[in-house]
């Protein structure tokens, strides 16, 4: 019997002492280690693409900082430090390939001329630049992403106007090519990623790019998104304090009209009505909990966001923004959604967190601090960036929009944009190919729907008549036949647009508002994200000065929730004391049972 009792004692000593080690351990943890990152493929439980905030931030953070005086027209090779417009243009266009990696998305630069500002006639001409991802199903059908890249004349970052936007049109491009890798899927339509030239000046680049880039396609297009300036909207507050109301985020909407689209314009403005309420709930599934603020003393203050109660932050409105590069798409009744922030500075009676866009102020530091008070990197601008990527995202994962068919693992080809189709001239139609997966030999055959037909990459014709055509395109590999069909209008008559802005003449340099006094950042304050434990949307924050050589990641705070200790619910300094309890209870034990056999010995 004292034997068995000993051996129990021994073995409860040698289970506790075994604990005691790993319940300290457990309990050394930060709760961030117990919390799993956003995995490799992006995805999450309700299974749409996701987005990677601090990407775009420090895409931004890049473009802003690296690019600046992007003065359209004006950059004959000058060093980047003088005008970084064409180094801008090249970088963006390589990380796009880059998140499109396994896609081989194809890069067309459009040049075009424009007059330049008045009294500085330009030196060189302004270019568009266009990468493309081809649809699998309906390859005819385009979907066009946009936002502009060049500054004003004065312009230093030109980071929320519109740096902000280019950094998006990446973060949509990263989250959309890896949930397509991950799901072995392929877009049902092309999709056009574009950076529109001369916006400034006078909406030229997406003007030339809609009465002649696109002129004889603009029947194939199916939507456009406008990535105009962003960041300096919801879920901000001024200068992060608790005192300044959250900010609006816009969604301005194609008005519905009379006309050919009108009813694709309705459905498209009600999907996009669904969009909202859906990217809250998604943005929450992600993890996110509260945002912290600050209070009177400049203390935190966490409170939550993108809840229901604040879907009234996200305005839907008919378009009366205008002055962007949504404007000639609109008047050809393309449907069209323009996501942008604060665009208050240029009015007589601009309240004081009004944000200084075109203007020398406009800086990735200004954003920081209109955002947090501080100009290191804000929590509030990194989710302010995610908002619009994730609507746009959510939009091309919809079947009506873009949507996602079942990859074949063939190469993908699309017919490139139509130019103007004008009767009795000759005009260029080529083949833009992407190879997902392994080169392949291809043979092109082009019937015009005419009678006449050509082969090759590329082919010249000419309409001798006017009418409705049907442009076919055949490529042959050594996996079978793409077959790529869409129609087009040949005629004289063929409608091109105003452009209404052409008549400001602009100098390229807006005067400053002098009711708005800038803030000064103050370095004491900072905001974070509250994170639900196991969350899979890590985002990070940056301390010190913001710089790249300066920018030091840190984990997202993490509600610091009872539920996470899944060891014990016990208090740490009980259990301690409670296993001491028991440890001396056992040295007890043994020491019982030692003395009764020397006792039961004599």
């Amino acid at each position: 019997m004292s034997y068995r009792a000993l051996r129990v004692a021994f073995f409860v000593f040698l289970l506790l002492c075994s604990a005691l080690p790993f319940s300290a351990l457990n309990s050394s943890l930060p709760v961030q280690a117990q919390s799993r990152t956003i995995p490799q493929n992006g995805l999450v439980a309700d299974d749409l693409p996701v987005v990677e905030p601090n990407y775009m931030y420090q895409q931004l953070f890049l473009l802003a900082t690296k690019f600046q005086h992007r003065e359209a027209g004006y950059d004959t090779h000058l060093p980047a430090t003088d005008n970084g417009h064409e180094e801008f243009a090249s970088y963006w266009s390589q990380e796009m390939r880059k998140d499109l990696q396994g896609f081989s998305a194809a890069t067309w630069t459009d040049a075009f001329p424009i007059r330049g500002w008045r009294g500085r006639p330009t030196t060189v001409p302004a270019s568009n630049i266009e990468v493309t991802i081809p649809g699998a199903v309906h390859p005819e059908q385009v979907v066009v992403i946009g936002c502009h890249y060049d500054g004003m004349a004065t312009s230093t970052q030109s980071a929320n106007d519109d740096a902000s936007g280019c950094a998006i049109e990446l973060g949509v491009a990263r989250a959309m090519g890896n949930y397509w890798k991950q799901h072995h899927v392929a877009p049902q339509r092309t999709l056009r990623f574009v950076l529109f030239d001369a916006e400034e000046q006078g909406l030229y680049g997406s003007y030339h790019y809609v009465n002649s880039t696109v002129n004889g396609d603009l029947s194939n297009i199916v939507a456009m998104f406008n990535e105009e300036q962003n960041g300096i909207a919801y879920p901000l507050r001024y200068l992060g304090q608790m005192q300044n109301a959250l900010m609006p985020f816009y969604v301005e909407l194609s008005p519905v009209v009379n006309g050919p689209q009108k009813e694709k314009i309705i459905q498209f403005r009600q999907l996009m009505g669904r969009a909202v309420p859906a990217v809250f709930q998604q943005i929450r599934n992600l993890g996110i909990q509260s945002l912290t603020y600050h209070g009177a003393n400049k203390q935190d203050v966490a409170q939550p966001i993108f809840t229901n109660d604040q879907l009234s932050y996200v305005k839907q409105e008919d378009d009366t923004l205008g002055s962007s590069d949504q404007v000639p798409f609109t008047q050809a009744d393309i449907p069209c959604a323009t996501f942008a922030g604060n665009s208050t500075y240029y009015q007589g009676n601009a309240p004081q967190a009004s944000y200084p866009y075109d203007q020398p102020t406009d800086t990735i530091q200004m954003m920081n601090t209109f955002a947090s008070g501080n100009t290191t990197q804000s929590a509030a601008l990194t989710l302010s960036l995610a908002l619009p990527t994730l609507l746009t995202t959510w939009m091309l994962h919809q079947p009506a929009i873009l949507g996602e068919t079942a990859s074949s693992n063939q190469s993908l080809t699309t017919i490139s944009d139509i130019a103007k189709t004008q009767t009795g001239q000759n005009f260029l139609v080529s083949a833009q190919s992407t190879e997902l997966t392994r080169p392949a030999t291809r043979s092109y055959t082009w019937d015009f729907g005419d009678g006449q037909s050509a082969t090759g990459p590329a082919a010249h014709h000419t309409y001798t008549r006017d009418g409705q055509y049907q442009l076919s395109l055949n490529v042959k590999t050594a996996t079978g036949v793409q077959h790529i069909s869409k129609s087009i209008a040949v005629s004289n008559n063929n409608p091109t647009y105003t452009n209404m802005y052409e008549q400001y003449y602009g100098s390229g340099m807006p005067r400053a508002n002098g009711r708005v006094m800038l803030p000064r950042p103050d370095a004491t304050m900072s905001d974070k994200t509250l994170l639900k434990p196991g969350s899979v949307w890590e985002t990070t924050l940056a301390v010190g000065q913001t710089g790249t050589d300066k920018m030091v990641p840190q984990p997202a705070t993490v509600a610091p929730l009872s539920s996470n200790k899944k060891e014990s619910m016990i208090p740490e300094p009980f259990l301690f004391l409670i296993l001491a309890i028991l440890l001396l209870l056992v040295v007890g034990i043994i020491g019982r049972v030692i003395l009764l056999k020397r006792r039961h010995q004599h």
